[in-house]
């Protein structure tokens, strides 16, 4: 019974992971005040590092790609875990499928985060040297309002 309910607890947990990748997290940071704003707008955190719109449409672009794809390692992982599902309901559940299945949504899983990091460099590269610099400054900035730590370690 408990290696059943392990097993609902990964695929749930992985399944949770990769239901909540959006736009907004293909770059760290996000929290604090610009929160809202980022939620409403998940271009706000490029345009305040001064994107041009022709950088803006690329950018659109590299996002809708990226979850064009990502819908699909969703909805695989989603069936990925009704398979689980079905071989948990199983008195005495082959120990190799079982984790064959686990390593199938591993490996959905580990693709999707992969993708997510490529779309976070192919984004870089669409800034400009200072706008790079100026997202690192948001990203430092909003991290540290979020944790409560904002100013520490600076000033020595």
């Amino acid at each position: 019974m408990k290696f059943q309910t392990f097993l609902r607890f990964a695929a749930s947990l992985t399944l949770a992971s990769l239901a909540t990748t959006g736009a907004v997290s293909a770059q760290p940071g996000g929290e604090g005040a610009a929160q809202n704003q980022a939620s409403r707008d998940p271009m706000y955190i490029y345009k305040q590092v001064g994107i041009n719109s022709e950088q803006e449409g690329e950018i659109r672009k590299q996002v809708k790609d990226f979850e064009s794809a990502q819908r699909v390692r969703v909805k695989l992982l989603i069936n990925l875990v009704k398979d689980m599902r079905g071989l948990q309901l199983q008195p005495d559940p082959s120990e190799e499928e079982v984790l064959a299945k686990q390593t199938e949504i591993n490996n959905v899983s580990s693709q999707s985060a992969l993708e997510r990091v490529k779309l976070m460099l192919k984004i870089r590269a669409i800034l400009t040297p200072g706008q790079k610099q100026k997202l690192v400054d948001l990203v430092k900035s909003s991290s540290e309002q979020g944790s409560g730590n904002a100013g520490a370690g600076r000033g020595q």
